[in-house]
């Protein structure tokens, strides 16, 4: 007896369909939360398992986890863990994870566009991704910003907002900040015009072993600006500034001030 041309039909297209696709289950390390992949590929790296490490890192990166994503983005960034040293890997991690406001992720993305490392070199972005880090409260980050705005950097030369920065930053003790609040001081550049201020700004930047600020005392206590003229408090200011050896050409004044105090 033959069966219904319908049935036959019905039939061959059973036949002719592939068989289902077993359904894949997740990885070991899938798993685990992100946050637990995260806290695990810490644990493993602090005991130098670093390719199991890294595996969990990229399970919670993957997965959006900003401090893994970081994490990853530094491994290639220095080398010295299981991966070469690789900027074109590291910056679109550290990219992730400063997009989801990760505070180290954001002291990198800046310097890397800044300095076009792994990205193409953009002074715009480098700023973008600054002031962002700035909005966190960072002191580092205002001082940072304070100088794209002194040095007119992607942005218009500004040196008020830049002294706001640096306020900012100097009231936190950035030694750099406070030198430029002297100068900015001493000068009325952005400003009111103060030689207290100044040397109130240069003390603070000396006490943090600032070379610069170091120098600039010794000429506010030689000058009498600010404060009594000092000869002596001059020559110590002078000597520390060419004890130090962090600025060649701060040491080589310094040591021409002390010539000359002779």
């Amino acid at each position: 007896m033959r069966l219904p041309i319908i049935l036959l039909l019905l039939l061959a297209g059973c036949a002719s369909q592939p068989a289902p696709k077993p359904i894949e289950q997740p990885s070991v390390y899938d798993q685990l939360t992100p946050e637990q992949a995260w806290q695990r590929g810490i644990e493993l790296r602090d005991t130098n398992q670093l390719d199991e490490a890294l595996r969990h890192l990229r399970s919670a990166a993957e997965r959006g986890h900003r401090e893994a994503q970081f994490e990853i983005g530094l491994w290639y960034m220095t080398g010295d863990r299981a991966l070469p040293r690789d900027f074109d890997q590291a910056a679109p991690w550290v990219e992730k994870a400063a997009a989801q406001g990760q505070p180290d992720a954001l002291a990198y993305i800046w310097q890397l566009y800044f300095y076009g490392k792994g990205v193409g070199q953009s002074d715009a972005a480098a700023f973008k991704w600054l002031t962002r880090w700035a909005g966190t409260g960072n002191p580092e980050a205002a001082y940072r910003l304070g100088l794209f705005h002194y040095e007119g950097i992607a942005t218009p030369v500004d040196h008020q907002k830049a002294a706001a920065w640096f306020r900012d930053a100097g009231a936190e003790g950035v030694p750099g900040a406070c030198y430029y609040l002297g100068v900015m001081h001493l000068d009325g550049d952005g400003v009111q015009q103060s030689d207290e201020d100044a040397l109130y700004w240069f003390e603070r930047g000396a006490a943090e072993g600032h070379p610069a600020s170091m120098l600039a005392m010794g000429d506010m206590n030689r000058d009498g600006r600010g404060t009594k003229q000092d000869l002596s408090q001059a020559r110590q200011w002078y000597q520390k500034a060419a004890e130090q050896t962090e600025d060649p050409d701060v040491k080589a004044a310094a040591q021409e001030r002390l010539k000359q105090l002779k």
